[in-house]
């Protein structure tokens, strides 16, 4: 049977079998990235982040291709095009052993297209030189690299690693996702210069940024990224948004900032979107400290996809007719997806159900905050909206360990008025009801009745309502 069938058909057979098309898109996980529930072996359900799910699937597939190459000599043949298609390594000692294959066998590289490390224990039986020097030995076999994914920080190696991407796959790589140290920013932009067919870019900037970092001859470069499409920062990336507001990114469509826990010297995010915003489509703000959102929208007028954390204090909603924060000076003509960062405090479950005995009035002032921001994501200030997403993941683990909301939060959701019910809404589980007029049809009371309603189904071994319509786009598994 084996014999009988060209090798043309075989490979065709393989590529469906191993499911690997997905991994080789020139993007990235983001908030707006399916999640999935599973059962854990506890029986408990927990939340798998997209990233793992990526994980997973890399792992399912590394499972599929060893299978085939392990049935006779005529796959194990053709399947090695299919091994080392793309390489994801989560043991250090792997990089290693895969290092000396290809030093053996050079002609391995040149089907690799992606490279992916995950985080790891340390030890492991290597040292962090030795695992520099494999990994920068296996770039060096792969002339057609296009996804480089490295989720643990590059502190001592990312001079060696980045002249390495720079030297033997500049014109291929595509996906560039590091972790890098703060101080090593003027070395980040002379690899960007580098890099000139960069699509997408994801950097997460570690340890305390110096409080004057000292650029030299990388401050005066004004770079060309002409196809990068997809800018994602995390951490202290102040120093980099201020130097990247001069440079030329003319295919900028979406940005990603996740400020993580940082509340000051937050860079000048008006002046980049002055100079980059027109174009955009998705703008992610997973920032503490408040911004001006009005401001921000006037600067992007293309938005489909826009994000920020509803605990933020906007002003205008004293004077407002509706009681609703002053988010926009006029209707957002574009804009169709809303996601909502952070919320800890809006339902008294978690960390926020202890620190409301602790603090109660600056609990509810946030509360407040969310209330007219929620408010305000109604059909008059966006006329396109159709969904808004709830994007935090802890906050929705909260709300499955307790049951739903605290009861409080419940009160207070009656207290804002009775929803009306429509049949066809209620089968809708992807979707939030998005008012039309007067703030008695807010968001934040639909999730509250879908939260209730997920008390009545809680027998049901399957997905409850609450959490799916809370995080659109989820998916439960067991």
């Amino acid at each position: 049977m084996v014999s009988a069938l060209p090798d043309e058909l075989w490979l065709d057979i393989f590529d469906l079998a191993v499911d690997d098309a997905d991994l080789f898109d020139h993007t990235l996980p983001t908030a707006f990235s399916e999640a999935s529930w599973f059962k854990t072996l506890y029986g408990d359900w927990s939340l798998r982040t997209a990233q793992e799910g990526v994980n997973n699937a890399q792992r399912r597939s590394y499972a599929t291709k060893k299978s085939i190459m392990a049935t006779c000599r005529t796959w194990r043949r053709l399947g090695y095009e299919f091994f080392y298609r793309f390489l994801f390594f989560s043991n250090p000692r792997n990089i290693q052993r895969v290092c000396a294959l290809m030093d053996r066998d050079k002609d391995l590289g040149r089907w690799v297209k992606r490279l992916h490390i995950t985080r790891y224990f340390a030890g492991g039986g290597t040292t962090m030189e030795t695992t520099q020097n494999s990994l920068v030995s296996i770039i060096r076999h792969c002339p057609n690299l296009q996804i480089f994914v490295v989720n643990w920080p590059l502190s001592n190696t990312l001079k060696a690693v980045g002249d390495a991407l720079c030297t033997y796959c500049p014109r291929s790589l595509r996906v560039l996702h590091i972790n890098i140290p703060t101080r090593s920013l003027a070395r980040l932009i002379f690899m960007l210069q580098c890099l000139p067919q960069l699509v997408t870019t994801h950097i997460e900037f570690d340890g305390t940024p110096p409080e004057q970092i000292n650029l030299g001859a990388a401050s005066d470069l004004a770079l060309t990224l002409k196809k990068l499409q997809h800018l994602s920062l995390r951490g202290p990336f102040q120093d980099f948004l201020e130097e990247a507001i001069g440079w030329n990114l003319p295919s900028l469509k979406a940005l990603c900032l996740d400020f993580v826990n940082h509340r000051d010297d937050f860079p000048d995010l008006l002046e980049f979107l002055r100079m980059h915003g027109a174009e955009l489509t998705l703008l992610d703000l997973n920032i503490i400290p408040t911004l001006d959102v009005s401001a921000i929208l006037d600067l992007c007028p293309l938005l489909t996809t826009f994000t920020f954390n509803p605990d933020w204090r906007i002003p205008g909603w004293e004077h407002h007719p509706f009681l609703e924060s002053s988010m926009v000076r006029r209707p957002h003509a574009n804009i169709t997806t809303i996601g909502l960062h952070h919320l800890l405090y809006a339902f008294g479950v978690g960390y926020a159900a202890t620190y409301d005995k602790v603090d109660p009035f600056a609990t509810q002032m946030i509360r407040r905050r969310n209330d007219v921001n929620f408010a305000a994501l109604n059909k008059r200030n966006f006329p396109r909206l159709e969904h808004i997403r709830v994007l935090n993941t802890t906050l929705l683990s909260d709300l499955e360990a307790n049951n739903g909301p605290s009861q409080k939060c419940y009160e207070r959701g009656e207290t804002l008025g009775t929803l009306p019910m429509d049949p066809e809404d209620e089968e809708e589980e992807d979707e939030s009801v998005v008012s039309e007029g007067p703030p008695q049809l807010s968001t934040l009371r639909e999730l509250l009745m879908e939260c209730r309603r997920m008390n009545a189904q809680r027998e049901m071994d399957v997905a409850p309502p609450a959490l799916r319509m809370v995080y659109a786009g989820t998916s439960r598994l067991s």
